[in-house]
């Protein structure tokens, strides 16, 4: 088994993690070498992804720090989420190694049902911004209050459900108008797949925005 720290020198958040990590390295050792203590067979590891970019990019890292679990040079479930301490990362060490243990009389189905990964990595956007009525325009830009995003890796495909501009229309108002071309073409981008297949691209949508208002009293 091997718990990775993948890293870059210049995330502050990795620089924070640093000592922590070196504690849980020295913890292991610890447990290791005493007899009354249960051993954790890990080797505890970190990847510096700016010196090691082919290796990260083919471990398909998107943020930093990013802490991952190895079994036989595979990951092994999905990448750790738990407290950035010390207590706890060695509870999740021997969680792991425990569980393994338990799992090897297992049917080996049951034991891919247990150890699918099954962390989805998109993220929603929703809610409504005020900008300016000309010209206007707004970003979406993806943050972490624990993380440094790895933006060359960063994957951007996105689907809009729904993008409007104005008062939302009641539902009933919706209803009536919904049959006539002219109300449809005002949410142009609903539905809309919108694939990014290059690492460290992004679309830009532009909308000419048209006033508009619709008469419902006598439909």
């Amino acid at each position: 088994y091997v718990f990775v720290n993948f890293f870059a020198p210049w995330c502050i958040w990795c620089q924070r993690l640093e000592p922590t990590w070196e504690a849980v390295a020295e913890e292991v050792e610890r447990m290791n070498e005493e007899s009354d203590v249960e051993n954790i067979d890990v080797s505890i590891v970190k990847v510096d992804c700016v010196a090691n970019r082919n290796l990260c990019g083919a471990q398909r890292i998107q943020a930093f720090p990013t802490l991952r679990f190895f079994k036989d040079a595979q990951q092994y479930g999905i990448d750790y989420k738990l407290d950035r301490t010390v207590a706890a990362m060695i509870a999740f060490l021997t969680q792991k190694v425990s569980l393994e243990k338990t799992m090897e009389d297992w049917h080996p189905r049951r034991r891919q049902r247990m150890l699918e990964i099954k962390e989805h990595p998109g993220c929603m956007v929703s809610g409504h911004v005020l900008v300016n009525r000309v010209p206007g325009n707004f970003h979406i830009e993806a943050r972490s209050l624990n993380h440094n995003l790895n933006a060359a890796m960063t994957n951007l495909s996105h689907v809009v459900n729904h993008l409007s501009f104005g008062t939302p229309l009641a539902k009933d108002v919706v209803r009536k108008v919904s049959k006539y071309s002219q109300f449809q073409s005002g949410t142009p981008l609903d539905g809309g797949t919108f694939m990014t297949r290059d690492y460290h691209q992004a679309h830009h949508h532009y909308c000419n925005v048209v006033s508009t208002h619709f008469e419902v009293a006598a439909l």
